[in-house]
């Protein structure tokens, strides 16, 4: 199919020349495109190997003296096809070299399942106004090729770049800062998917755009040495290329000395692709390995290959997308191209959610950061079997490699690294509500163990007021953590609906994050909403009731839900929501119940994406009464995987605190310790892994 709608492109390009691009395995694109008979005028390029910053150059026909004119030019049909999305992702940033085009073909010839087709979102000041003509199809199972034409050129970069938003659905997330230069044959790897990227040459100067520059920080890879940078108004930094760092440049018995680790030498992992989307529960897959065959590194099953990486290190969402069926993979240290390409595999894999395990770690890979490197050996082979420890592995891996190796992370650290100021984070509001004094406390403990994530509280306080004891000494502690916090007391007849969109009206952040007086929340339950919101592009996202403690039966219940996938439904509690989104479906509904799903149905009607991560650092509390979401304890013992006596968490949640100002659970009539779940799931020296506390536990709330 893709070779046929090439050859229909070719036939009716006209006078024009074309450039047929292909990036990702050569043995899917590239044949495909070698085949073709071209013109003089044609070009056929290898978008992985294109350095950054050379223009790709076509004839136009003819200019205003009836003759040719050499320059960037404008082509009559512009091919980009990509063995997968991942691909296509990357060579965007270098695809700002091509040329203006009428005619542009984008193909990928194979997805994962969870992806959706390349139905394009138009650019937003009218650029596409004169669309002739737009064609989407499916190619096999699971390709996609997206046809754009043209009465007048546009631009190729924003037109491919409008393609893979329409792919990913929901929000635009937020570009990397700072704006970036690239010199070097690997620059797209370091900056995939970014338009903005500016290519220089390897002593600048920066290119301006009217007075300023086109760039904030350049960054130069090579092979070989690098001349003296020329342009003062831009700092720069300079690194090896994957290849350029060769097991000859090491000693493999030697650890490395203070200072020589460093994991922001190594190309980020794009985690807009390269991420925990599609992972899976089962464990009665086999093991899969990472090793060599040949001369290139593979993973396999048994002596099925089921995909060959390239000497880059690059892992793809498709690559991802085939291992999800197996329980683990192992992986054996040796026949990798080079230091770098293996590292940057290792973390892509972990930043997938593929469970790994490689130990002892060799102390060349030390780059992967201190965090995968102790995680990679924290588990047995045989502990995978399980499912709540595989997934917590999963998550803890997906943390580490995400939080160290992501493509945002690498670039604000090399930016405060260059001295180059960034904004901040986004700030995140969470907004409490509650009619429950006695909680307060509880409830303040569980906000202030968050880590990872900058925020803010808004405590609204429905029918009663600051001056209780109980709350006066609650507020005392939690104030001295420094955590910005507003107080709104709200009269007890106004409808819940209402107090929260008057909670949300005293919120200074641009994310808004619900939460409940009587759940528990592990310390990274913001910072995993966040990085799932942006990973996902998600305008809400959520986790499901996975884990659920009914307290009436003393019983902790595992029900094992699908996650990291798109959803309607996620648990209100843990709804985290731009502000925007919230604005632009009117707020909250001034319902006394059902608030939660009526938001989610309102996000859904308005068009926006909701996203559902894993569950394991929450659990939900099921009392008798007290509740504004009416299930019965039926539904929760219903289909449930595992159920346990007493409170029995994942080990992610790291246990309880000790509610704030002081005194027990006082809607328990005896206080009874409560410990961190030992089966399946504490095991020594695994980070994250709790020990033993205590703590009262309560009952009811607001859902």
């Amino acid at each position: 199919m893709i070779t046929s709608v090439v050859r229909q492109a070719l036939r009716i390009r006209g006078e024009e020349p074309a450039v047929l691009c292909h990036t990702g395995d050569p043995t899917t694109t590239r044949r495909e495109l070698a085949g073709f008979r071209l013109r003089p005028g044609d070009r056929l390029i290898d978008l992985d190997a294109h350095r950054m910053g050379d223009l790709v150059s076509v004839a136009d026909v003819e200019n205003e003296s009836g003759g040719p004119e050499e320059g960037t030019g404008t082509a009559g049909l512009v091919v980009v096809l990509a063995a997968s999305l991942t691909d296509l992702r990357r060579v965007l940033t270098t695809a700002t070299a091509l040329p203006r085009t009428v005619h542009l073909v984008v193909a990928v010839v194979d997805t994962p399942g969870h992806q959706g087709p390349l139905l394009p979102s138009p650019p937003g000041i009218d650029e596409w106004n004169d669309l002739l003509e737009a064609r989407v199809r499916r190619t096999g199972k699971r390709g996609w090729v997206c046809e754009l034409f043209f009465p007048n050129s546009v631009e190729t970069a924003l037109a491919m770049d409008c393609v893979l938003h329409g792919v990913r659905g929901g929000r635009r997330s937020r570009r990397p800062v700072p704006l970036v230069g690239l010199h070097g044959n690997e620059g797209a790897l370091w900056r995939p998917g970014d338009i903005a990227t500016t290519g220089v040459s390897a002593t600048g100067p920066v290119p301006l755009r009217r007075v300023s520059p086109k760039s904030d920080l350049v960054l130069r890879t090579d092979e070989v040495g690098l001349p003296v940078w020329e342009d003062p108004a831009v700092p720069h930094l300079d690194t090896s290329a994957t290849t350029g760092r060769t097991w000859s440049s090491l000693t493999r018995t030697v650890p490395p000395r203070a200072g020589e680790v460093d994991p922001h030498r190594v190309p980020p992992v794009d985690e807009y692709l390269v991420n925990p989307i599609g992972f899976t529960k089962k464990t009665g897959g086999p093991m899969g390995d990472l090793t060599a065959h040949g001369d290139r590194a593979v993973v396999m099953e048994g002596k099925r290959v089921l995909c060959v990486l390239p000497e880059d290190g690059t892992v793809t969402d498709l690559d991802i997308g085939r291992l999800r069926y197996l329980r683990g993979v192992r992986i054996d240290w040796t026949g990798h191209s080079g230091p770098l390409a293996a590292v940057r595999a290792v973390a892509s894999l972990a930043a997938g959610g593929v469970p790994l395990i490689g130990r002892p770690v060799p102390p060349w890979a030390a780059d992967l950061g201190d965090p995968l490197v102790e995680l990679l050996a924290s588990v047995e082979e045989w502990e995978l079997a399980d499912p709540l420890t595989r997934e917590e592995h999963s998550v803890r891996l997906r943390r580490a490699a995400l939080g160290t190796h992501s493509q945002s992370v690498r670039w604000r650290a090399l930016a405060t690294r260059a001295g180059v100021p960034l904004p901040s984070e986004p700030l995140v509001t969470v907004m409490l509500c509650t009619r429950r004094p006695e909680l307060v406390g509880f409830a303040l403990a569980q906000i202030a163990r968050q880590r990872g994530a900058r925020f803010e509280l808004v405590l609204a306080m429905h029918g009663f007021t600051a001056d209780l004891p109980q709350v006066r000494s609650a507020l005392r502690e939690f104030a001295a953590t420094g955590i910005p916090l507003t107080v709104h007391e709200a009269p007890s007849d106004q409808v819940f609906g209402a107090v929260l969109n008057d909670a949300a009206d005293r919120a200074s952040g641009t994310v808004i994050a619900k939460w409940d007086d009587d759940d528990w929340y592990g310390p990274d339950h913001l910072a995993d909403m966040l990085m799932a919101r942006h990973y996902s592009s998600a305008d809400l996202v959520g986790v499901t009731q996975d884990l659920v403690y009914l307290q009436e039966l003393d019983v902790t219940v595992w029900r094992s839900y699908q996650t990291e996938k798109p959803s309607p439904d996620v648990v209100g509690s843990t709804i985290v929501i731009d502000r925007s989104v919230l604005d632009a479906v009117g707020g909250f509904r001034p319902l006394p119940r059902a608030i939660d799903s009526q938001l989610l149905l309102a996000v859904r009607r308005n068009g926006g994406r909701i996203f559902r991560t894993h569950g394991l650092g929450y659990l939900l509390r099921r009392a008798g009464e007290g509740h504004t979401w009416g299930a019965d304890m039926g539904y929760f013992l219903r289909r449930n995987s595992k159920q346990w006596s007493g409170w029995r968490p994942s080990a992610l949640l790291e246990g309880a605190p000790e509610p704030m100002g002081g005194g027990h659970d006082p809607l328990l009539a005896t206080p009874t310790p409560v410990r961190t779940r030992i089966e399946g799931s504490v095991r020594p020296g695994v980070p994250g892994t709790p020990g033993t506390t205590t703590s009262p536990t309560t009952m009811g709330g607001h859902r």
